[in-house]
């Protein structure tokens, strides 16, 4: 097994190589045990917040069908977060499309593209995702190259991130990601899901916009990068603290518009897509720790730490470390259901500048503490024990003997009270077993005595310190019973007010909303009719619409019937005109040439057969002629037929080329009649004479046949006058019952594209009707399983909440029973540690108690000395007196045996002390109390057999106070007075 200290070192050693290798360490702490909920606030302070966010995450599950999830405007620094997940059948794409709606082209240069994994495990993507923004962090500086930059022209549409067009998203999958872009103007940025191979920049003209979800996780946002800094410095010596972020106290969530809804009010609840940078200073004497401290739920992201060395010989000096939580360390995510889950992020010296990176991971909660502990309260150094050899004769500071190799607490090693508890083994409190047996009783009692007084003040002073120390225990315990047990109260208080404030806060949050989802209803109920409204008159405008641009179409239908028929009626009129004319030209030509003719008769009716040779001639030639008139006539007739398809300029081009060869052959005519006149001028000479008569037979035959032939043409004329009239008529009434049929056919046709419109307004009220239906339906229905999910949610939040307050309770109760047992424990420890003082004190009583007795027994053998020396004086004056006498005796009579003189006075009393002690045996060394352990009880007493009494004057146990001289009356009188008593020894 490892000692304290090796295992120290080797969890030190292994803490170091995670930290190298930036794996976060598998060892956790005991929260609890180290008072984390006294830790102090260490409070962030916002510094800046810049750049725009765009912030794709509601609708968060997309389905059943796709389209633009969110959109918004960027000018300037600016960056697309996109989070969804795709709840179709067939895998989908996420496409981002940047417009410029400008007249003016704009630049974007793209610098920086990052996706995740698509994968079902939400934790994985967002945690591939916050690996990824720092493992590849975004270069800030004003020279930093682009990935790739595009020119996008006035009212043009850009694909950008191609990346994403070969990434499919499949069913319940999750994909995020996020595009730092810097644009020099306004740019409109679109975030869709679209089919796989949908070309995204046509779909982004047609693709409908999707509606937010109750989330409301969407929008443009200003703080894109966010840098806060604590500004009171984490003191080492003020114990444990922690550093709250996402809280929406001191870090407040970001506010936005969202321009999809007519820029409506959102917040980022989280700050999700947030480049957060951190700075904790930090001052003190020892080294911390720093950790990572799930509060909101389950978390599973990428911090990197950045440690400013500002004392020492790395001052100045930068340790950057990267830690992951999640996944590689063999977890999801860390903090389920609990808060005391903890991550250590690396061991830092007092002093030190602490930079955190990181943005708030995908599918994780916030918020989140970060926590600052002195290494010392991180791993308390335990009370060590070591054995020290110790000589028997050595006695504890109570006067008892100790045993070799006691095991003594000396305090923490290496610690400033380590010196105490020490025992001195150079000097020795035995006392030599050799003592003097010369050595005299009162002597040996002064010395028993002062050192029993020193030993009873010794114990006193200790009792009394002892005292003081339990005293002080008892008030220490007390105050920390009385501690814990307002702790307790103040948690149970606190954890009350908390539970009041969620519950409120649950039902505030429930009221707003159902008040949101009341409003969200009323408005898609209004939102709907409206839109049912606008689609009716929309289809009512189309009708309208429809219907006047029948009529217009028929209106210029008719007018072009018209205009034909009018046209017709003009090229007929016109045809008609052109045959007159060109008939009465004929008539007038043929008329002319027959009064010629007559002249030329008249003048020639000299010279008849000239004459006549000469009119036959031009008969002849008039004939040929008219016949070659008749067939041109017949020819333009038969050119005009078949010019009557063609339009009015070709009518007029052939009456143009008709008079131009009208015009040709009646100059042809006028020469030939000018010939003819010579000719006739002449020959009138010698024709006129002898035509006389037969010319004007001629004449009148001529006239005559003029005459029928002009009625034959007036009767031709009129009959074609007659036909073509007809023809026109007929015309003009094909026309009009062309025009009429055309008419009632519109008017049908109207009325059946009105009778169509009603029938398609009627199916289509009806539909909006079952529409309204099925919607309010399944508004009902989804009501009622929003109200039964509700439902389910608040017995499961019950639930848990009487779960947590079950656990809470429990823990309470355990730390309540922990609290108990500690107390009892500090109790029976107060208990024995009485129970030994009370040992203490009755040892030292008994030791005083001996003392005291040894006293008495040092007093008791004195008077028995002095009662003995008493006696041996009055022995020896009684014997000097008998000498005195025996000499007298002898002086008077004989002198006598040294028997007699024993035996002269025979009447005196014989003084016998039965088993009396002689000086000898009184003055026998006897053991000590310090060489003797055991007790007085214990003991044999040293008496011979026969030494069963002695004698005691009883007058010695009275104070020797007011004494008389001692004389030899006295002794006598003391004798007569107080004859000596038997008392049983010991």
């Amino acid at each position: 097994m490892f000692s304290y200290k090796s295992r120290y070192c080797v969890a030190a050693a292994m803490a170091a190589m995670a930290a190298l290798t930036g794996h976060v360490e598998a060892r956790d702490i005991d929260l609890q045990s180290i008072g984390y909920f006294q830790f102090s606030p260490l409070p962030p302070s916002l510094v800046s917040q810049t750049d725009t966010l765009l912030l794709s995450d509601s609708p968060e599950y997309v389905g059943p069908v796709g389209g633009t999830l969110s959109a918004g405007t960027i000018n300037g620094n600016g960056r697309i977060y996109f989070y969804h997940v795709n709840e179709m059948d067939l895998p989908h794409k996420i496409a981002i499309v940047l417009e410029n709606q400008t007249a003016y082209p704009t630049s974007v240069h793209v610098m920086r593209q990052l996706k995740s994994v698509a994968t079902p495990d939400y934790f994985a993507a967002g945690r591939d995702l916050s690996r990824k923004d720092l493992e590849q962090p975004l270069n800030e500086s004003p020279d930093a190259r682009p990935l790739y930059s595009l020119s996008i022209p006035p009212q043009g549409r850009q694909l950008i991130f191609s990346d994403l067009e070969n990434t499919p998203v499949n069913r319940d999958a999750l994909f995020t990601g996020i595009v730092d872009i810097k644009t020099e103007g306004p740019i409109f940025a679109r975030v869709m899901m679209l089919p796989m191979g949908m070309d995204p920049v046509d779909a982004s003209h047609w693709v409908k916009n999707l509606p937010i979800d109750e989330i409301q996780l969407r929008g443009t946002y200003t703080g894109a990068k966010r840098n806060m800094e604590v500004t009171t410095p984490f003191d080492t010596a003020l114990g444990g603290a922690f550093v709250e972020i996402g809280n929406d106290r001191e870090d407040t969530f970001i506010n936005g518009v969202d321009e999809m809804q007519n820029k409506a009010f959102v917040r980022d609840r989280g700050n999700y897509g947030v480049s957060y940078t951190l700075k904790i200073p930090t001052k003190g004497n020892e080294p911390f720790r720093l950790y990572f401290n799930p509060l909101g739920g389950p978390y599973s992201g990428s911090f990197m730490v950045k440690a400013l060395h500002q004392q020492g010989a790395r001052r100045g000096q930068t340790d950057t470390r990267t830690y992951h939580i999640g996944g590689a360390d063999g977890i999801s995510a860390l903090g389920e259901g609990t808060i005391l889950d903890s991550r250590l992020l690396g061991n830092y010296n007092a002093g030190d500048l602490l930079t955190l990176n990181f943005m708030p991971a995908g599918a994780s909660n916030l918020p989140i503490r970060f926590l600052l502990i002195p290494e010392s309260l991180a791993n308390p150094q335990k009370h060590q024990t070591i054995a020290v050899n110790v000589p028997k004769d050595v006695k504890d500071i109570l006067g008892h003997p100790t045993q070799g190799g006691t095991q003594i607490p000396v305090g923490p090693v290496g610690g400033k009270d380590g010196d105490k508890g020490t025992v001195d083994t150079k000097k020795s409190t035995a006392e030599s077993p050799a003592k003097r047996a010369e050595t005299i009783a009162h002597e040996e009692t002064k010395k028993l005595s002062d050192k029993a007084a020193a030993d009873v003040k010794k114990e006193a002073q200790l009792k009394k310190a002892k005292d003081e120390k339990e005293a002080l225990a008892r008030k220490k315990a007390e105050e920390a019973r009385l501690a814990a047990e307002k702790a307790e109260m103040s948690r149970k208080a606190a954890e009350a007010k908390h539970a009041e404030i969620e519950r409120k806060m649950a039902e505030k949050a429930e009221a707003e909303r159902k008040a949101e989802e009341a409003r969200k209803a009323e408005a898609a109920r209004k939102a709907e009719m409206a839109r049912i409204e606008a689609a009716r008159k929309a289809e009512a405008d189309r009708l309208a619409a429809a219907r006047k641009a029948e009529e217009a179409r028929l209106a210029a239908e008719a007018k072009r019937l018209e205009e034909e028929r009018r046209i017709e009626a003009a090229r007929i009129e016109a045809a008609r005109k052109a045959e007159e004319e060109r008939k009465a030209a004929e008539a007038k030509a043929r008329f002319e040439a027959q009064r010629a003719a007559e002249k030329a008769a008249l003048e020639a009716k000299k010279a008849e057969e000239e004459r006549l040779a000469a009119e036959a001639r031009a008969r002849l030639e008039a004939q040929r002629k008219a016949e070659q008139e008749a067939l041109e006539a017949r020819r333009a007739e038969e050119a005009r037929k078949a010019a009557e398809a063609k339009a009015a300029l070709e009518a007029q081009q052939m009456e143009a080329a008709r008079k131009a060869e009208e015009a040709r052959r009646a100059e042809e005519a006028r020469r030939a009649e000018e010939a003819r006149i010579e000719a006739e001028r002449k020959a009138e000479a010698a024709r006129v004479a002898a035509e006389a008569k037969r010319a004007e037979d001629a004449r009148k035959a001529e006239a005559a046949r003029i005459e029928a032939a002009r009625k034959a043409e007036q009767a031709r004329l009129a009959a074609e006058a007659r036909r073509a009239e007809e023809a026109r008529k007929a015309e003009a009434a094909r026309l009009e019952a062309q025009r009429r049929a055309e008419q009632e056919r519109l008017e049908a046709a109207r009325r059946a594209e009105e009778a169509r419109i009603v029938a398609e307004a009627k199916r289509a009220e009806e539909a909006l009707r079952a529409e309204e239906a099925r919607r309010i339906e399944e508004a009902r229905r989804a009501e009622e399983a929003r109200k039964a999910e509700a439902a389910r949610i608040v017995a499961e939040a019950r639930k848990a909440e009487q779960e947590r307050l079950a656990a809470e309770r429990a823990e309470a109760e355990r730390q309540a029973a922990e609290a108990r047992r500690i107390a009892e424990e500090r109790y029976k420890a107060q208990l024995e540690a009485e129970r030994k003082a009370e040992a203490a004190r009755q040892q030292a009583l008994a030791q005083a108690e001996i003392e005291r007795k040894a006293k008495e027994r040092a007093e008791a053998i004195q008077r028995v000395r002095d009662q003995q020396e008493s006696a041996r004086r009055r022995a020896e004056l009684a014997r000097q007196q008998l000498e005195a006498e025996r000499k007298a005796a002898q002086a008077s009579k004989r002198t006598p045996s040294f028997s007699e003189l024993d035996d002269i006075h025979g009447d005196t009393s014989n003084v016998t002390i039965p088993n009396a002690v002689s000086i000898d045996e009184l003055t026998k060394p006897r053991p000590t109390a310090s060489q003797n352990t055991r007790r007085r009880e214990q003991r044999q007493p040293q008496l011979s057999p026969n030494q069963q009494y002695v004698q005691i004057d009883p007058v010695a146990n009275e104070p020797q106070q007011d004494q008389m001289p001692y004389t030899p009356q006295n002794e006598q009188q003391n004798d007569e007075e107080n004859p000596p008593r038997l008392y049983p020894l010991g």
